[in-house]
């Protein structure tokens, strides 16, 4: 019997407070001869000032002074929201893989890969609303802790360097049998009353099923300029696919949204599917090595039930959080660009090119202080549906400022830039329906890293010779 301590983290704008009913209906489940102690995180998280280098430097403090154990799988964790990001930061500084102190962690609604509502809490509105109304003790009047929902941001560069750190770095993955054991735990349905305004598909009111989701891919396309007989051509290089290492549980909880799923009702007044969190969160803390596997096939199975499949009209949709981030091969972010799906075999683009801008891509989020980083939110089902009615690969292109022209004599005239790349040059990036399906999956982060190649026209420098 495991006598290991629980260590509960809340998320942005909540306090420790909220997860004693959460702690009182584990120690029901649980018993004292299971969870002999129990630490409850409490931090600040709207002051501007703060930033998530501070967030771990003060917890990695906090659990020296509180004598927590440092020792190979000797504590288990439940995190909320925010708490997921700060506690992946804190075990990637201070932690090998083979080192982590965590053996269970559960993630209630993580905001892995941030939420649709952070740039709107730097904005007046949400200055008011959240930085008066909904003061924490210790924080200044009218702030929203601007650095911390910068990070919690759709394509956020925070987010995009902890998973390259903790999901795609090289070597053994800290989540997996034998290391971390990982269940993340999230709601589908949004908001009543007021609230229910930030509500949109596939998400629980303030994150999404997508951007929750700890398992994830990452793919890579670089492209380079070679000389032909027809002149310098720009073509793909290296066209990379992984999907992240290890293995995460991931669960939809039908019903229940981002404050409900923290269980902070007595027991008796749970609802039928918190009652059913809270037996799956007692699965998640005290599950084996052995039987972990098993378990996160059964939560995707049951996933699949909750989730509307290819050429289905029942359940609901699955959307990819699809993150691109453009450079240019000086590594220099390329913040002004376009990126068009269309059918390859039509000249206008076709009905596929219309059917995807406007139903299968819901929203595009810019990275509000780098916009060579976007999130598209993405309709799994509705794109390879559409791309299997229309009997067609989907072809893309990339278009960037500045526009190379190497012609002296036309008006818009740019010695140096980026060719147009369509279809005819990135070929191998034409996409069939199975294609499709591997690469846009439901309830899940997509990071696509795009360097394009930034040329200069012939006249940019010579040396002549005397």
């Amino acid at each position: 019997m495991s006598h290991r301590p629980l260590v509960l983290l809340h998320g942005w704008n909540d306090e420790g407070s909220s997860f004693e009913r959460l702690v009182g209906h584990l120690r029901k489940r649980l018993g004292p001869e299971r969870i002999q102690r129990i630490a409850i995180g409490d931090y600040l998280s709207k002051d501007d000032a703060l930033r998530f280098d501070d967030l771990q430097a003060a917890l990695d403090r906090a659990w020296t002074a509180r004598g927590l154990p440092r020792d190979v799988a000797s504590v288990d964790l439940v995190v909320h929201s925010t708490g997921g990001l700060v506690i992946r930061d804190w075990l990637v500084r201070h932690f090998s893989p083979d080192k982590v102190p965590v053996k269970h962690l559960v993630m209630l609604a993580p905001a892995n890969f941030g939420s649709p509502l952070a740039h709107m809490g730097r904005s007046m509105l949400g200055r008011i609303t959240n930085g008066f109304f909904s003061r924490q003790a210790g924080q200044a009047v009218l702030e929203t802790g601007a650095n911390i929902l910068r990070g919690l941001e759709l394509a956020s560069p925070f987010s995009w360097a902890l998973a390259m750190q903790d999901r795609f770095a090289e070597g053994e993955s800290m989540y997996a049998p034998g290391r971390i054991l990982c269940t993340v735990l999230c709601g589908n349905t949004g908001y009543g009353g007021i609230r229910s305004l930030a509500n949109e598909e596939g998400g629980d009111g303030t994150v999404r099923l997508a951007t929750a989701n700890l398992n994830c891919g990452h793919m890579k396309i670089a492209f380079r300029e070679k000389e032909r007989d027809a002149g310098r051509v720009t073509v793909p290089e290296v066209v990379d696919y992984r999907s992240s290492s290890g293995r995460c549980a991931f669960r939809i909880l039908d019903g229940l949204d981002h404050s409900a799923i923290k269980l902070s009702a007595a027991e008796s007044r749970l609802s039928r599917g918190q009652q059913e969190t809270l037996a799956l969160i007692e699965r998640a803390l005290t599950i084996e090595d052995t039987d972990f596997d098993a378990f996160c096939d059964e939560c995707e199975a049951a996933n699949q039930q909750l989730t509307r499949q290819p050429g289905d009209r029942r359940g609901k949709a699955g959307f990819q959080n699809t993150v691109v981030r453009v450079r240019d091969q000086f590594d220099v972010p390329v913040e002004d660009y376009l990126i068009e799906f269309y059918d390859p075999n039509r000249p206008d683009g076709g009905a596929l090119a219309r059917t995807i801008h406007e139903s299968a891509i819901r929203k595009v989020h810019n990275y509000q202080a780098d916009t060579s980083l976007r999130s598209l939110y993405i309709d799994t089902t509705r794109l390879c549906d559409a791309v299997a009615r229309a009997d067609t690969r989907l072809g893309m292109s990339i278009t960037a400022e500045p526009m190379l022209d190497e012609d002296e004599r036309t008006a818009r005239y740019t010695p140096v830039g980026f060719r147009t790349l369509a279809d005819e040059d990135i070929e191998d990036l034409c996409l069939d329906v199975d294609q499709l399906r591997a690469l846009f999956q439901p309830h899940r982060t997509l990071l696509i890293e795009i360097c394009l190649h930034r040329s200069q026209a012939d006249n940019v420098f010579r040396l002549n010779e005397q």
